[in-house]
């Protein structure tokens, strides 16, 4: 395994959901790091405050990691999964992974806005107002938005629109 799959895991796709299985093995290494940190700035040290600092982070992301694992299973969460009616997206977050559920047969209709940079997607219901959702997936949008293409249901109306010019905005991102 070189660095690059190890730090940026590729996308698998299966279980009609993209996944990207390396992250469980980036997460692993990120807990054993803290925890090694926290265990030798305790022994060595005598820094016992910052060392139950380091362990503790060490156990929150252990936790994550089980409590993801059990709750979307061994291939851990998806980035996006379109299963028995319902569509999950991964938001990016910088601290505590968020996700959003949709319920497909109430939408009539999905427009995606904007680029690889920040793409923006608008759920138009078929009674109450749209749900709207702004993520970034970078250098795996192309492959997210075949996926949404390919496996979203046929009732639904998919609409791509290109990123507005420089300085424009997302139709939506009214402040």
């Amino acid at each position: 395994m070189n660095w690059r799959a190890f730090f940026l895991p590729p996308l698998v796709e299966r279980d009609q959901g993209l996944y990207r299985p390396g992250l469980q093995t980036l997460e692993l290494f990120k807990s054993s790091v803290l925890a090694a940190a926290g265990v030798g700035v305790v022994a060595f040290g005598q820094m016992y405050a910052m060392g139950a600092v380091y362990l503790g982070l060490a156990g929150f992301l252990g936790w994550r990691q089980w409590a993801e694992r059990r709750k979307f299973g061994p291939a851990g969460r998806p980035l996006v999964r379109i299963h028995d009616g319902t569509a999950l997206f991964s938001l990016s977050s910088r601290w505590v992974p968020r996700q959003q559920e949709v319920v497909l047969r109430e939408v009539k209709a999905l427009t995606l806005h904007g680029d690889f940079i920040r793409r923006k997607f608008v759920f138009e219901r078929r009674h109450g107002d749209a749900i709207r959702f702004t993520t970034t997936y970078g250098r795996h949008d192309e492959r997210v938005v075949e996926f949404v293409r390919k496996h979203m249901p046929t009732r639904v109306r998919l609409e791509i629109k290109d990123a507005p010019a420089v300085g424009g905005q997302i139709p939506g991102d009214e402040i």
